[in-house]
C-alpha cells in the first residue's frame, strides 16, 4: 500500500486551509472595532445555620440561573435553591438529598423561561424534618 497520492492530497488540503485563512484576515479589517462580549453577571452566597454552611455563586443568564454551591452539612440538612421571575412567581426549584456531617457540591440550573428572565433567588437550609431553618434572597444584579 503506498501513501504518496494520500500525502499530496494532504498537503493540499493545508494549502487550502491557508488560502481561506488569508482570506478572513482581509485588508481593511483591522479597523473594524472588535465585538464585544459581556459575561453574564454572578453573586455570590451564603448561608449559615450553627456549623452548616451553604456557599457559592449564582450566574445569572436571560431565561435562567446557574446555582454552583457548597454545602457543608452538620448534623443533618439540606439546601434548597428557588428561582423567581420578575413578577414574583416561583419558576423553579432544587435542592440537595438530605446529608448528614460531610460536604457536597455541584451545580443546578434552574429555568426562569420567561420574558424578563430571572428576578431574584432564594437560598435555603433545611433541618432533618424538611423544615427551613435559614433563608437568604439574592436579587438579579
Amino acid at each position: 500500500m503506498t501513501f504518496k497520492g494520500m500525502a499530496r492530497r494532504i498537503a493540499g488540503v493545508g494549502a487550502a486551509l491557508a488560502a481561506v485563512g488569508a482570506m478572513l484576515i482581509a485588508p481593511g479589517s483591522a479597523g473594524a472595532a472588535p465585538v464585544s462580549v459581556t459575561a453574564d453577571p454572578s453573586t455570590p452566597f451564603e448561608v449559615v445555620y450553627g456549623a452548616t454552611i451553604g456557599s457559592g455563586t449564582i450566574r445569572w443568564h436571560q431565561r435562567s440561573v446557574d446555582v454552583d454551591y457548597t454545602l457543608k452539612a452538620s448534623y443533618c440538612r439540606r439546601l434548597y435553591a428557588f428561582a423567581y421571575d420578575r413578577t414574583g412567581f416561583e419558576r423553579s426549584k432544587r435542592s440537595t438529598s438530605l446529608h448528614c456531617n460531610d460536604i457536597s457540591s455541584d451545580s443546578w440550573n434552574l429555568p426562569v423561561d420567561v420574558a424578563g428572565g430571572p428576578g431574584w433567588v432564594h437560598i435555603c437550609l433545611a433541618d432533618q424534618d424538611d423544615h427551613f431553618v435559614v433563608c437568604n434572597e439574592y436579587k438579579v444584579p
